[in-house]
């Protein structure tokens, strides 16, 4: 029996909210035509929407399995049912964690049970409880809560770029082509998914954040409420990203700091490494928890869980890979890190591609090789090059993010296809920061 997306109303619905996005993007289009770079907005956006509709399409007609992607929608229909049975059980429900004791006393046989799978982890249902308002002016349509997330993941992707669009160190078409147009990063990243609000609430943040910082925009308190929301979807979906983004962050602030204090080499240099220092330290204290010698972290443990759940969970299919990692202990995790890393960063390879997904995949790994071959060659004088790089804010931030989360992504995924989802975020900073190169014109002045 096929899900009620296959309905006609819901396809009907579907479309009607496809119509409304497009006359909506189409305004925002007119309204900044004498823009030159909103050339690329429609576009753009249409490309997030086409993705998110073939992810749609992959997991509930190619596949036929559905995936989390319908438990998310499933979770959201229970929970849209649950609040014109009880309003109060609705609220209930979206402030309270979920446990198996709750799901019995607010969902019912009218209002439906929320997939078991989904319920059991908070942060996956969460994502059901962020799509439950949609649900309320798109009449439960799967279609048109796809197009809804397509388009925020959009948005968002767009106010990133149009951050970066004017860093004279790309090109500009290498610039667009990161932030917008990455076939893997529209795919996983445009539907109904975790990674969707991760990446959308990722992009917001560094627009906001850098915007100050480089752009010196004023701070309002609008961007600061959009903020703060950011933040909380982070730590409620993924909490790791709030540290894979905030040392970074606070490395960037320290060394602006030091370089307002003066012009002094050494200053400057040692400002770096007492930062270096401390953000190693405050890392180390994330992994580290209060355990005696004798037992083994806790942060560790729920890293080797997911390591071997990915691993060996037969629910997850896919095709596999494995790093031959056994010592979950903090020097286990030291070793690991250099393969995790360039696994993040380059894998898939092409030959290890089963699918047309990782196949595409396999072809943004060759273009990131050629890209980190350039930027060690290219330049001719690789110190100069590095001291450039240095110089700018954005570049640090987006190499240190990039390997924080690399390492993470690399170490925990197992799976090709949770590789790839998980990397999305660093995807358009490591190949900016990989074409990235001294304007000719700096290049004269020095």
């Amino acid at each position: 029996m096929k899900p009620e997306f296959f309905s006609l109303f819901d396809v009907l619905i579907g479309f009607g909210w496809l119509i409304i996005i497009i006359v909506f993007l189409w305004v925002i289009r007119i309204r900044n035509i004498q823009k030159d770079h909103f050339k690329l907005f429609f576009p753009a956006m249409l490309f997030k929407l086409g993705f998110g509709l073939l992810f749609a399409l992959t997991y509930t007609v190619i596949l036929e399995e559905g995936g989390d992607t319908l438990a998310y929608w499933e979770g959201a229909v229970d929970l849209n049912n649950l609040f014109w049975d009880s309003p109060s059980a609705y609220f209930s429900e979206i402030m309270q964690i979920p446990s198996a004791e709750t799901i019995t006393i607010n969902f019912n046989q009218r209002t439906g049970y929320p997939p078991s799978w989904i319920y059991a982890e908070p942060e996956s249902f969460f994502i059901s409880k962020i799509i439950s308002f949609f649900t309320f002016f798109t009449f439960n349509s799967y279609i048109a809560i796809t197009l809804i997330c397509s388009t925020i993941a959009g948005l968002s992707a767009w106010k990133l770029y149009e951050l970066v669009k004017d860093f004279e160190f790309c090109k500009p078409w290498i610039l667009a082509t990161a932030v917008l147009f990455v076939p893997t990063v529209a795919f996983w990243c445009s539907g109904i998914s975790k990674d969707t609000f991760i990446l959308a609430a990722f992009q917001v943040f560094v627009y906001i954040i850098f915007s100050f910082l480089l752009k010196k925009k004023t701070v309002s308190i609008g961007n600061v409420l959009l903020l703060i929301f950011t933040v909380f979807i982070l730590y409620k979906i993924r909490d790791f990203m709030l540290i894979a983004i905030g040392a970074p962050f606070i490395f960037v602030l320290l060394i602006r700091i030091a370089k307002k204090l003066g012009n002094s080499p050494v200053l400057l240099w040692t400002t770096r490494t007492i930062s270096a220092v401390i953000l190693t330290l405050v890392i180390l204290g994330y992994f580290q928890s209060v355990t005696d010698e004798n037992t083994s972290n806790a942060y560790l443990e729920e890293v080797a869980i997911i390591q071997q759940d990915f691993k060996q969970n037969k629910l997850y299919t896919g095709y596999r890979y494995d790093l031959g990692i056994t010592d979950y202990t903090p020097m286990g995790m030291i070793k690991a890190a250099p393969l995790s890393i360039i696994t993040a960063f380059y894998r898939p390879f092409i030959w290890e591609a089963n699918s047309a997904f990782l196949f595409v995949s396999g072809l943004e790994s060759i273009l990131l090789i050629v890209l980190t071959f350039g930027f060690f060659f290219r330049s001719g004088n690789p110190l100069k090059h590095f001291a450039f790089i240095s110089t700018q804010e954005f570049l640090v931030f987006g190499i240190m993010f990039s390997l924080l989360l690399g390492f993470f992504v690399g170490y925990t995924s197992g799976l090709f296809n949770v590789l790839v989802r998980f990397k999305a975020p660093f995807m358009a900073m490591i190949i900016i920061f990989f074409a990235a190169k001294q304007p000719l014109k700096e290049k004269r002045i020095n």
